[in-house]
């Protein structure tokens, strides 16, 4: 439960350097994430979050997928469930 909740708060903090435009520094927290917590919801929205700033949607779909099978509440499911349509859309996430 620590792991998660650790990955949670980075990932938050990836989220919020986003919105302040630090995107180089947030991409490099999410790797840190992925890397650190594999297997948790917050590693596989990280890795989305990687490739769908790459432009690879596909990949970041897969992902989001991964991560919406790891969520434990269903506000979490339904908030990737989000992610998952706008990717199949080709928009970019991180936006």
């Amino acid at each position: 439960f620590l792991a998660s909740e650790s990955a949670g708060r980075n990932h938050s903090y990836a989220r919020r350097l986003q919105s302040e435009k630090k995107d180089a520094e947030a991409m490099e927290i999410l790797k840190d994430v992925a890397k650190r917590y594999p297997d948790t919801v917050f590693a596989h929205l990280s890795n989305a979050r990687i490739k769908s700033a790459a432009g690879d949607f596909a990949g970041a779909a897969e992902d989001a997928k991964k991560a919406q099978a790891a969520a434990v509440s269903e506000q979490q499911k339904t908030n990737i469930k989000t992610l998952i349509e706008r990717l199949a859309a080709k928009q970019d996430i991180n936006k």
